[in-house]
């Protein structure tokens, strides 16, 4: 019963992180990412987290791991915008990715 309570209380957390790791190869990643200069041209606006507790999957807090086993994804910064899957713009502060 203890461990089906510990479960159930902590699965929300756990289950909605976006950790993230990045890998030295392209075929290595889950996600293909490049930087855009401004917000508008952005798929998503993302703000690094300090520790870990504050990567939200929602919010687009990420957490950079030190170990790909740790991460959710593994991220690959691609050279030009047409190799990307997705077009990222780092925001300041935690409320900008709304």
């Amino acid at each position: 019963m203890k461990k089906f309570l510990f479960i159930l209380l902590f699965l929300p957390i756990t289950g909605f992180s976006q950790l993230m790791f990045e890998v030295d190869y392209a075929y290595q990643a889950d996600i293909l990412v490049y930087e855009v200069d401004y917000a508008w041209q952005a798929d998503i606006k993302y703000w690094v987290a300090d520790y870990r507790y504050q990567a939200s999957e929602q919010r687009h807090h990420w957490y950079w791991c030190d170990y790909a086993y740790q991460a959710k994804y593994k991220v690959y910064w691609v050279d030009y915008a047409y190799q990307a899957d997705k077009l990222v713009f780092r925001v300041k502060n935690s409320w900008e990715t709304y």
